[in-house]
């Protein structure tokens, strides 16, 4: 019988050390989740976050320039174009360099008719390729424009990126030039938390 309680006072002891290995297990598992957590919290204080709210639309046969412009005859004119216009806030918590807006337009066939990163600019024209560049180039009197602003002609926008300072608000209002009629596009800010 002694030998019985000596089998049974282990088997006792053993069934309790498995409940601790579980109870210490559970507990490393939940520390490695906050630690995870804390990761993603120091990210996110040490990082820029830029909240845009723009409006984009596409101008199909340039209706705008031509009306503005009737003596233009409508051949001089034959690329269509993306307005984007509205403003971005840092809501982060550093500044936001190499700050920017990344477009990307597909025609309704899917066909890729822009990608491009721009800055976050007033008042800018800018082309998507060659053709469209020489239109913008070599109609410096133009200026085309809407309720919201007026776009000129003549000079190709920088493609400097610039930064946003934390709690800074940017605005932008620009056109891309493009051939084709772009049906679906993503206009997404872009920045670097370091310059």
């Amino acid at each position: 019988m002694y030998y019985n309680g000596i089998v049974n006072d282990k088997d006792s002891k053993i069934a309790s050390l498995n409940n601790q290995i579980a109870n210490l297990n559970s507990q490393i598992t939940n520390l490695t989740a906050q630690v995870a957590n804390l990761r993603i919290e120091i990210t996110n204080l040490t990082s820029a976050n830029l909240v845009a709210m723009l409006n984009v639309t596409e101008e199909p046969n340039n209706s705008d320039l031509v009306q503005t412009f009737p003596n233009i005859p409508v051949t001089s004119v034959p690329y269509n174009s993306l307005w984007i216009n509205g403003s971005i806030i840092n809501t982060g918590h550093v500044t936001a360099f190499n700050a920017g807006l990344h477009v990307v337009g597909y025609a309704s066939d899917g066909v890729l008719e822009i990608n491009m990163t721009v800055p976050l600019v007033t008042n800018a024209v800018y082309g998507k390729d060659g053709a469209t560049d020489a239109l913008i180039l070599n109609n410096p009197r133009l200026t085309e424009g809407n309720d919201i602003g007026a776009l000129h002609f003549g000079q190709i926008g920088s493609l400097q990126l610039g930064s946003l300072a934390i709690g800074q608000t940017g605005n932008v209002f620009l056109a891309i030039y493009h051939e084709g009629i772009v049906t679906n596009w993503t206009v997404t800010p872009v920045w670097t938390n370091y310059p």
